[in-house]
């Protein structure tokens, strides 16, 4: 069995996701959000999408249903 040396865990904030501006630290790295978070965020966007079609499409038949009997 071989053990591991504690240097080898030596890894530069640049790698990190970090970087050193001006003597501070920024967080480069990306958001911590997951797969499943992403996925409903897109399946309520999707949703809201599907209902603001729907209302544009309502708006236009009653356009069209005034136009119509404008006449």
């Amino acid at each position: 069995m071989r053990i591991m040396k504690r240097s080898n865990f030596n890894i530069p904030p640049s790698m990190q996701g970090y970087e050193v501006k001006d003597g501070r630290l920024i967080n480069m790295a990306p958001s911590p959000r997951m797969g499943l978070s992403d996925l409903a965020d897109m399946r309520a966007s999707a949703k809201r999408y599907k209902k603001v079609q729907m209302i544009a499409e309502g708006n236009e038949l009653a356009r069209a249903n005034i136009d119509l009997f404008k006449r």
